[in-house]
């Protein structure tokens, strides 16, 4: 793990005083028992002693557990996946005077024997207290001081470095891509499969066909032929594997070129196309199966940490759709667009925050169980950190979060379609569980990881947690940095989301860090939002797309010097592009504000098997490059092979090109001539 050992020791003497003083006014419970939570260490080290009792210190246990649980009792948490959200210092600091919150129970749940909303919330002191969530014994770092608005703006962000969507400038290139490099790492036999797939891609007709094609072979029982040539071309170059030895193999092969790996288990979830609505024993049942199912992918995640750990300073990619039922996340992650946008429409003066009559009356019925809340003024008190009356949209996403046991009967539905299930907190519960274990398997093994972003409809959610478990994971330093989330800068909210977030680990105490992709589901996006009647959530051109992509990088990259040259940790960034022109403006940038990448703050990465000659080229260069690496079996992967091949479609022309210089390279060994040398610029980065 990188490491540059910077501490901001001035910074954190003035909010542990901040700390002490919000401590005494508020007058928090303490007993001997309770204390500041501890860091994780990777290399060892003291850990919160909760989580000693409750996670294992290796994958065997769990998988041992998650055997025994999927036997016997599938719906009842054991030890490992029973540990209970963290609530952060603003949330817990007023817990204890908060039990009374809401006037009512909710309705029936749909779907599941009803039960009163007080066995969730109703005796929250007393629950918090018995399952050792008392507000003194969960406080780490308290939040800094609220500085300027992070959600001030519904228009764009970060005017200041606006100008760095401005054309690359037309003198020498820092990098010059050469497609020979990356083709000398493979033999004719693989050129060959190379050149037929981008053959493939470079049609379009057949590309759009594809998903219909291998459906018609499915009806025809002829999925072997169909898979066989798949498995021969698409697989062999977009995939690593199925087996350890070889995934382990192709990950070696790139770090001897210098290029590191994310191993990515390719698997993916999504709703159902044929949902409806069941009750009874029959939703238990379907409960029951997406639990064992995100059991099964939680043991998978496990075996990718092993894998990953067996080359130095690898990656691990993680998908949250595998680790709990994706109706479920589809229904804790329903509130938040309404939720945002009732702030937005409170916000009448566009200063980025609410009092509290535009939050009891705009922003609160917003949410499903809002009308139950039978003290407004406590929400607002348990939502307002520093007292001052205001409230912006981080304070909301910080205190009235999933991980706040006292703010989840807001999420509950009282019957209709909109909201969650009592049942779905249980499973949430899990969720963060699993995640957890597995990111602390990671830590123990020298694993980064890379939560992945997925479908808008689900992206609250796996936001949510990102940060929960960047809160718990990415603290102590740069060497602690474990966890970055992913965002998709295709979003119209893309970079707000980002800004927002990254002022939420100012506040918490902890690292920023974040990948940033311009996103893979636009066609699924804009279609949804067109067939549902919403505004799609996709950028409306292309050019906004890059746009946004290049504004993000440089509002990162500024923080990130402008963090260097006080000694302090710096955020870090995974700029992870096929596109060479926001490469290239990125690797200007860390010339021109003389960012040290020594230690990682900053990284490139492509998909395997795409833009070859970029990966090959910044290693040459000693820049920090890495290239995702999916793995899986040929089902489990398929969409993600239709999807690169939908991508390489979409740049005609980039891969024609491609194609051009693969069957260049074959001739050129058939014809035996030599090449000229390699000419790749490097610079001091």
């Amino acid at each position: 793990m990188p490491s540059d050992g910077q501490t901001q020791s001035s910074g954190r003497a003035r909010d542990e005083k901040a700390e002490t003083r919000k401590k005494a006014r508020l007058a928090l419970p303490t007993t001997e028992k309770e204390g500041p939570q501890k860091s994780h260490s990777v290399e060892g080290g003291t850990k919160n002693p909760s989580i000693a009792l409750s996670m294992p210190t290796s994958a065997s246990p769990v998988v041992a557990a998650v055997t025994r649980l999927n036997a016997t009792q599938p719906l009842r948490p054991f030890v490992a996946y029973a540990q209970p959200s963290r609530l952060s210092f603003i949330q817990a600091r007023r817990a204890a005077s908060s039990a009374a919150l809401y006037s009512r129970a909710a309705g029936p749940s749909p779907a599941h024997s009803p039960r009163a909303v007080s066995g969730v919330h109703g005796k929250a002191a007393v629950s918090l207290a018995a399952r050792g969530l008392s507000a003194s014994a969960l406080t780490r770092a308290a939040a800094a001081p609220r500085g300027a608005p992070a959600a001030a703006a519904k228009d764009s962000v970060a005017p200041a470095v606006a100008d760095a969507t401005s054309s690359v400038g037309s003198g020498e290139r820092l990098l010059q891509p050469d497609a020979s490099l990356a083709l000398d790492q493979q033999s004719v036999g693989k050129l060959l499969t190379v050149w037929m797939v981008y053959q493939a891609c470079g049609s379009t007709k057949l590309v759009q066909m594809a998903p219909k094609i291998l459906k018609l072979f499915e009806k025809l029982r002829l999925s072997w032929l169909s898979n066989a040539v798949v498995r021969r071309t698409f697989f062999a170059w977009f995939c690593a594997g199925e087996k350890e030895r070889e995934i382990v193999h192709a990950m070696r092969r790139l770090k001897e070129s210098g290029i590191g790996s994310i191993l990515d288990f390719s698997a993916e979830a999504d709703l159902p196309e044929d949902a409806t609505t069941a009750g009874g024993d029959l939703a238990e049942a379907a409960r029951a199966h997406a639990n064992v199912k995100a059991d099964a992918f939680a043991k998978e995640y496990f075996h990718g940490m092993h894998m990953a750990s067996q080359v130095p300073h690898a990656f691990a990619a993680l998908k949250i759709t595998g680790l709990a039922d994706p109706e479920v996340l589809y229904r804790l992650s329903m509130p938040h667009q309404p939720l945002r946008d009732a702030f937005l429409a409170a916000d009448h003066d566009n200063d980025g925050r609410v009092d509290y009559t535009q939050f009891k009356d705009t922003v609160l019925p917003a949410m499903p169980g809002g009308a139950r809340v039978a003290s407004p003024s406590g929400m607002f008190s348990m939502v307002d950190a520093n007292g001052d009356g205001q409230v912006d949209w981080v304070d909301i996403q910080m205190a009235l979060g999933m991980d706040n046991p006292l703010a989840r009967p807001l999420y509950l539905s009282d019957g209709g379609a909109y909201g969650a299930l009592e049942s779905d907190f249980e499973d949430y519960e899990r969720m963060v569980a699993r995640a957890r274990a597995v990111v602390q398997q990671a830590a123990e093994k020298g694993v980064r990881v890379m939560i992945d972003a997925e479908h808008t409809y689900f992206q609250p959610m796996i936001d949510h947690v990102a940060l929960v478990m960047q809160r718990e994971f990415n603290t102590g330093g740069s060497s602690q940095t474990l966890v970055y989330n992913t965002y998709q800068m295709y979003r119209t909210d893309a970079l707000q989301r980002m800004t927002d977030d990254y002022e939420r680990g100012v506040r918490e105490g902890w690292r920023f860090a974040a990948k940033m992709v311009r996103g893979a589901y636009m066609e699924l996006e804009r279609g949804r939002a067109a067939s549902l009647g919403y505004a799609s959530p996709i950028n409306p051109t292309l050019e906004a797309t890059h746009a946004l992509y290049d504004r993000g990088a440089a509002q990162l990259l500024d923080r990130i010097a402008t963090a260097q040259r006080e000694g302090a940790v710096p955020p870090a960034l995974f700029v992870a592009t096929h596109n060479n022109e926001s490469i290239e403006r990125v690797l200007q940038q860390l010339q021109s504000l003389q960012i040290d990448t020594s230690a990682e703050p900053v990284m490139f990465g492509q998909l395997l098997g795409m833009q070859d000659a970029t990966s090959y080229a910044l290693a040459k260069a000693n820049i920090p490059i890495y290239k995702y690496v999916p793995y899986g079996t040929l089902d489990e992967v398929m969409p993600y092979l239709i999807r690169r091949a939908q991508e390489n479609s979409a740049v005609a022309g980039a891969i024609r090109s491609e194609a051009a210089q693969v069957m260049a390279e074959i001739r050129r060994r058939m014809l035996g001539r030599t090449r000229r040398a390699h000419s790749v610029a490097t610079s001091s980065l």
